[in-house]
């Protein structure tokens, strides 16, 4: 009996303990389930993704190839190749993405491809290159595009092996093939393609022939081989050899000027990039409490982010608390956040290849002290005096160039900081560059594929550019003992050392991304407050919604 009873209560232990840990095990998906069903609306802004027809798809991408060919002229081609795969680690790869101007041309986001154009040619004048299909890599990367696929994502009529590149550029330019051997596999001949390819292109061939071909790359600019390392050698081969009958013309102002006036389809992308964004924020400023660390801060970010369906980053979240915030491009995200310090945010997501780029900063504990909010207003006038500065016929323009300032973004950005620096005592004149001390960067670059997008900054603003405004202001604790040890330095630190030593320690930047119109600036990321005011009720108002509505906190830690 005794014997009996022990096994019976051990078995109700061990059922008892198996409930719980069930019921333990379950309690994250649970919680999520309520956090889900019981969130705050405010925080579910993005709506859903824009979509286009196949049909106006397609045309868009055929009429940007169109675009291309007629700025480079029926002496040339051109030849872009797919992103190569960075490594992260020894066998593991960073997520792969396609090289912006080739995707803008065909749409193809599989690595190992290219895409030639050639102008002059009879018919051919668009030539897709992809990998054969192979099972075995299949099996341990996924599915691998086949022609018709190819040709439905991107418009190409013709798609050719990509072994057969090589082959096909000795053909056209038969005195460069020993560099483009050097791209290997070495080129093969054919006599039957090649005398397919000598009547297709001839008229190209006839260019080359007679020293006037026009070979158009993505070399890169300057000593920074990241991206273009393929082209670069490429070029580097062909340079070496001499005399091939190709001049090598560069093809990145052509995309330039291309990609610097957005669709309305582009816009769209950049829109929902922006509105995504904006429901990370609202989610931060319902949830960001002093005891959290800045990498929970970026965790809710990029878990809306990959919710929404983004397909990533658009770069680094930067999530700086406190002195971080002086830091530019601090992207540690370790520090603890503290009851009274600012909320730096730099963080935004990137849809179908188009990238937003949005700051904001916050109080921790929802409410700015005076000195905080001293430095938040000369920001945001600065910034709101660039955005109505965004209009046609107006320039991005330099930080400070007295010339062109009443036309340039960034020119009045820079006026409207320096007065405000001089108001609270942090520079001693508004005539020289004493306020780059606190204000070390643009206000405004172009936005879009990159985050840092392409064009010229002297080019006239027209309808369809969008462009970011982020003016910052940076009190870094140790501004001043970095500075060279001039007399004049000297004077300046003993002038704003009062006015320092009350500031320091203060980041602060605001951002948004901008369109450009026939009329008023539209402000893509105007969803998310920027105004002070609005921050501190805005924080308010979700955090009580977050309270009333029941959101077990634990769900979000």
């Amino acid at each position: 009996m005794n014997t009996n009873f022990r096994r019976l209560r051990f078995g109700v232990i061990v059922f008892a303990v198996t409930l719980i840990s069930l019921s333990w095990t379950a309690l994250p998906t649970a919680l999520q389930v309520a956090a889900s069903s019981a969130a705050p609306e405010a925080w579910r802004i993005a709506p859903s993704a824009p979509k286009i027809s196949e049909a106006d798809r397609l045309a868009e991408l055929a009429k940007r190839r169109q675009e291309t060919m007629k700025r480079m002229g029926d002496k040339a081609m051109m030849v872009l190749l797919s992103t190569e795969p960075r490594i992260y680690t020894f066998d593991v790869d960073y997520h792969y993405r396609q090289e912006n101007n080739l995707y803008y041309l065909t749409g193809i986001k599989q690595d190992g491809a290219a895409l030639v154009l050639i102008p002059g040619a009879k018919k051919t004048r668009e030539i897709l290159f992809i990998p054969e299909r192979n099972p075995r890599r299949e099996t341990w990367t996924g599915h691998m595009l086949s022609n018709d696929e190819a040709r439905k994502i991107s418009g190409i009529q013709e798609i050719w092996d990509m072994k057969l590149l090589n082959s096909f550029l000795a053909t056209l330019a038969p005195r460069a093939e020993a560099a483009i051997a050097k791209r290997g596999p070495a080129p093969k001949p054919n006599t039957e393609l090649a005398e397919q390819w000598q009547t297709e292109f001839h008229p190209f061939i006839e260019a080359v022939k007679n020293d006037q071909g026009e070979l158009y790359l993505l070399t890169p600019q300057g000593p920074d081989l990241r991206e273009y390392r393929q082209e670069h050698e490429f070029a580097e081969n062909l340079k070496a050899i001499g005399s091939t009958g190709l001049k090598l013309r560069i093809a990145h102002p052509i995309f330039a000027e291309l990609r610097l006036m957005k669709s309305p389809w582009e816009i769209k992308l950049l829109q929902h990039a922006a509105d995504i964004t904006s429901e990370a924020f609202h989610r931060v400023f319902a949830v960001a409490a002093p005891g959290m660390f800045e990498y929970e801060i970026q965790a809710e970010f990029e878990y809306t982010f990959k919710r929404r369906g983004a397909d990533n980053w658009g770069y680094p979240c930067i999530v700086g608390a406190g002195a971080n915030a002086t830091t530019l491009h601090y992207i540690t995200n370790q520090e603890k956040l503290a009851d009274d310090s600012l909320l730096l945010m730099d963080c935004a997501a990137e849809f179908d290849h188009y990238t937003a780029d949005i700051t904001r900063t916050l109080p921790i504990n929802g409410k700015f002290t005076k000195e905080q909010a001293d430095i938040y207003r000369i920001v945001y006038d600065a910034q709101t005096a660039s955005i109505n500065r965004v209009r046609t016929g107006n320039i991005v323009g330099a930080v400070f160039d007295p010339a062109s300032n009443a036309k340039s973004v960034q020119g009045v950005t820079a006026e409207v900081i320096k007065e405000g620096l001089f108001k609270l005592g942090l520079i001693t004149s508004k005539d020289n560059n004493e306020f780059r001390t606190w204000y070390m960067h643009g206000s405004s670059h172009w936005i879009g594929m990159n985050v840092h997008d392409v064009g010229d900054y002297r080019t006239p603003l027209a309808p369809g550019m969008v462009l970011t405004v982020e003016p910052g202001i940076y009190i870094r604790p140790d501004a001043l003992d970095w500075l060279p040890k001039t007399p004049e330095n000297e004077r300046f630190i003993k002038a704003v050392r009062p006015a320092f030593e009350k500031y320091k320690g203060i980041g602060i930047r605001i951002e948004d991304d901008i369109l450009v119109t026939t009329g008023d600036p539209v402000n893509l990321s105007g969803s998310i407050p920027r105004k002070l005011e609005d921050v501190e009720s805005t924080m308010t108002r979700l955090k009580q919604e977050l309270r009333k509505s029941g959101w077990p906190q634990a769900a979000m830690r």
